[in-house]
């Protein structure tokens, strides 16, 4: 006869595997009603917790992983920053692992990347890509912790987050070119695995449509070279520019700008040039790039300080168990490529 699992009490109950976890285990943050609910339905089904099973996934976790979608991305050069600047002073190690080596998710490399983390016995995860259904079950099953930044699953979802205030943010791009006067926009954006082109290409479609300017979007895969060839297929397609290129991100704002080059069209006199994300050398280039800022630091350091909350409440000690999904605003920086003091 097969013995009944924590899943099973999960099941019976309608609570998660992490509330369940908590109550048999005489953790914080479960009402008492639950923490009843709980204890009954295990007397029912006879479920008995496997005490060294627990202690063997508590054992040894001194790290915290950093799951990366592209690595290579500068977004996320900040990002570590923040994240480490919290955990510095803690026991945990830092690890990170790219799932989309130049920007190709695997879900094969998922796979394998989770399958590690858990062999592992890390304490955290700060995911910055949307993980898969399965994966998320196996590391609940192992109680580690998972907080998203940048792309957490899409609609209504019980993971802890902090990301970008996207549609906003979108809002602000859009209202700055529509000051320019722009009516030919062409956007620029990568597909809809990273689940921030949702808000991210909503925010820009009202914009356009709030300023009645004609939008264009044009989906490649998340790396420069994807993005300069399908920028170049789609420029050699048309007989006049659009007004204005927004890039979704740097990868593709890298690639556009090799395009452009290449073809020798001037910004911002022959087209404008918006990008999304910040980076230390966009005031150098020439002209200097104008950047939707979506602090990527601020994001990490109130990712890790929420993982560490989880963790906490993980081991039995002090600390806010509770899931709560932050938005961080983001700020437009303007400078020339967008047209502000230069000819357009």
């Amino acid at each position: 006869m097969r013995k009944a699992t924590m899943r099973d009490v999960s099941q019976a109950t309608g609570l998660s595997m992490f509330t369940v976890s908590k109550a048999l285990n005489g953790g914080e943050g479960v009402s008492d009603e639950s923490r009843e609910l709980v204890l009954k339905a295990a007397r029912e089904l006879g479920y008995v917790p496997n005490r060294a099973a627990q202690e063997l996934r508590r054992s040894s976790r001194d790290s915290v992983a950093v799951v990366t979608a592209h690595a290579s991305n500068s977004y996320y050069l900040n990002l570590m920053s923040g994240i480490q600047h919290v955990l510095e002073p803690s026991r945990w190690t830092v690890v990170l692992g790219d799932i989309a080596v130049n920007g190709a998710w695997d879900p094969a490399q998922e796979d394998r990347m989770i399958n590690r983390l858990i062999e592992s016995r890390m304490a955290g995860v700060i995911s910055t890509v949307t993980l898969k259904p399965e994966n998320l079950k196996l590391l609940e099953k192992w109680e580690i912790p998972v907080v998203f930044v940048d792309s957490p699953p899409c609609g209504e979802h019980p993971f802890p987050s902090v990301t970008t205030d996207n549609y906003h943010a979108s809002q602000q791009v859009g209202s700055h070119l529509a000051e320019h006067g722009y009516r030919d926009w062409l956007f620029l954006i990568y597909p809809t695995r990273w689940t921030t082109r949702f808000e991210r290409e909503r925010g820009i479609r009202d914009a356009a449509s709030q300023c009645g300017a004609a939008l264009t979007v044009l989906e490649t895969e998340n790396d420069a070279h994807s993005a300069s060839e399908m920028l170049g297929h789609y420029l050699a397609g048309v007989e006049t520019l659009p007004d204005v290129l927004i890039a979704g991100n740097n990868p593709l704002l890298l690639g556009a700008l090799k395009q452009l080059q290449q073809r020798q069209i001037v910004i911002p006199t022959d087209m404008a040039v918006v990008g999304y994300d910040e980076f230390d050398w966009a005031p150098l280039l020439n002209p200097p790039l104008t950047v939707l800022n979506e602090n990527s630091e601020e994001i990490g350091r109130r990712a890790a300080e929420m993982l560490t909350r989880l963790i906490k409440a993980e081991e039995g000690t002090k600390g806010d168990p509770s899931a709560c999904q932050l938005r961080v605003p983001a700020e437009l920086v303007i400078r020339q490529s967008c047209g502000c003091g230069g000819k357009k």
